[in-house]
């Protein structure tokens, strides 16, 4: 028997208005008996009075009707927008559980949704990469991703395999056909240019889980070259203690701001020097693991004095190997213009955060920076979740497999095998093959209403 549920799609609280949405085979009796609405037409907005089993008229509401396959879910669907008072919520939602609904558990719309044919798998996951995004370019790859567009390249991709499989199966089940002779350079050359593909949605990857939450942005530097100055010029207010003694920051202070659209977490640490007290130590020890977490780092240093030409080794190495931005700071007070002496030398701008100098400039290359490394807007930029990471990189080893296999001439019954357990991955990415356990995982991930 199929149930009816139904959920708060709202948040929780008070507010103007609220909506509880409904989905199953009573959906028209409740429009009919508790909104005293026959036969509605679908889609159409109706202001009615909500009355309990009992009589008692609960709220005035505004209902609309979805009928089965016309619904986000494909069931039929009622939504009851009500006051959002949440006494009148709770009513609401009292009365509908005596009519013989139930609350639905977190993600069950939008697994009827996947299970009723309405969304694939991707589609499906991307509701919940919408609701959690944590910048503007996170939450349009997202919406990109449940428009279809991630799912039609693994399906574009999956075809190709299908295909290049199929002519190969089709040489070793008919042998005795006139087929034209298969080419294995041909074969070679389809399958690497499948694999560069999936190497670009894996590239694609490593942006998403930056987009998945706030980009954290470092700084660090030698004592009392202007961190904390900088810190505050950003952060708009005097967060981060300023004084002219070397280690007067032993801690780590955070503020969230934003640049251009993306959300960043700003983080100030203890200057890095030659330090004898213990919890100056700490401190610095703190700030090493702070830039090791960073996923943009940014040296500061004072421009007014001469830099050392050699800094402390697990930041040389931080600064070579991350993504980083030179600070010149006190660039007020006399310009050195130092550059290390890296391979590939990081970019540099000069400032002075006392003067508020050369702060729109630094914004700007920043948020360049942000874009690099999360990767540009394009119509080729899709949200690759650590799922779909995962699948990808088991479909790569058996391409992989396949190549190796025919060089060696094992036989193509042998090489086939991997195309097919690569399709098999990318089935599991699109969703048509799964499994309950993986659905209960995915879905239980969701909130209460979607």
């Amino acid at each position: 028997m199929i149930e009816t549920i139904i959920a708060l799609a709202t948040p929780a609280g008070e507010s103007a208005l609220a909506v509880i949405r409904i989905s199953g085979p009573l959906s028209h009796i409740i429009a009919k008996e508790a909104c005293d609405c026959t036969n509605p037409t679908p889609r159409k907005t109706y202001l009615v009075d909500y009355q309990s089993c009992d009589g008692e008229t609960l709220d005035q509401v505004v209902i609309t009707l979805f009928n089965e396959g016309k619904s986000y879910t494909g069931e039929d669907s009622l939504e009851i927008s009500c006051h959002g008072n949440p006494l009148i919520i709770e009513l609401i939602s009292k009365d509908l559980m005596n009519r013989g609904c139930r609350i639905a558990q977190p993600g069950e719309f939008t697994r009827l949704a996947f299970l009723n044919g309405k969304i694939d798998l991707p589609q499906a996951e991307s509701v919940a990469q919408i609701i959690a995004a944590k910048n503007e370019q996170a939450l349009a790859l997202a919406q990109r991703n449940l428009k279809g567009k991630l799912s039609n390249k693994l399906l574009s991709i999956q075809k190709n395999i299908l295909g290049l499989q199929a002519s190969i199966e089709a040489h070793i089940d008919f042998p005795e056909d006139d087929l034209i002779k298969e080419d294995h350079n041909k074969h070679h050359q389809n399958v690497k240019t499948i694999i560069k593909e999936l190497e670009t949605l894996l590239l694609q990857a490593n942006r998403t889980k930056l987009l998945a939450k706030n980009i954290r942005v470092v700084l660090a530097g030698l004592p009392n070259v202007g961190k904390s100055s900088l810190f505050n010029a950003l952060a708009g207010k005097n967060r981060a203690l300023i004084h002219s003694d070397a280690g007067t920051t032993r801690d780590y202070l955070e503020f969230d701001i934003k640049i251009g659209k993306y959300w960043i977490t700003l983080v100030d640490t203890a200057g890095v020097h030659n330090a004898s007290e213990e919890i100056e130590l700490a401190g610095i020890e703190m700030s090493l693991e702070q830039a090791e977490e960073a996923d943009l780092f940014l040296w500061v240093i004072d421009n007014s004095v001469p830099h050392p030409s050699e800094l402390p080794k697990d930041f040389t190495k931080l600064i070579q190997s991350k993504p980083t931005l030179l600070i010149r700071n006190k660039s007020d007070l006399g310009e050195n213009d130092w550059i290390p002496n890296y391979k590939k030398t990081p970019k540099a701008i000069n400032i002075s955060s006392t003067e508020k100098s050369g702060l729109k400039q630094f914004e700007r290359l920043l948020l360049e920076l942000i874009q690099e490394i999360t990767g540009v807007d394009s119509e080729n930029e899709y949200l690759v979740s650590i799922r779909h990471e995962l699948l990808i990189k088991n479909c790569l080893d058996e391409l992989s497999h396949f190549l190796q296999k025919s060089k060696e001439k094992v036989g193509e019954e042998i090489t086939s095998i991997h195309l097919s357990e690569a399709r098999e991955k990318l089935d599991m990415m699109i969703g048509r093959k799964t499994n309950e356990d993986m659905l209960d995982i995915l879905f239980g991930e969701f909130c209460i209403g979607k």
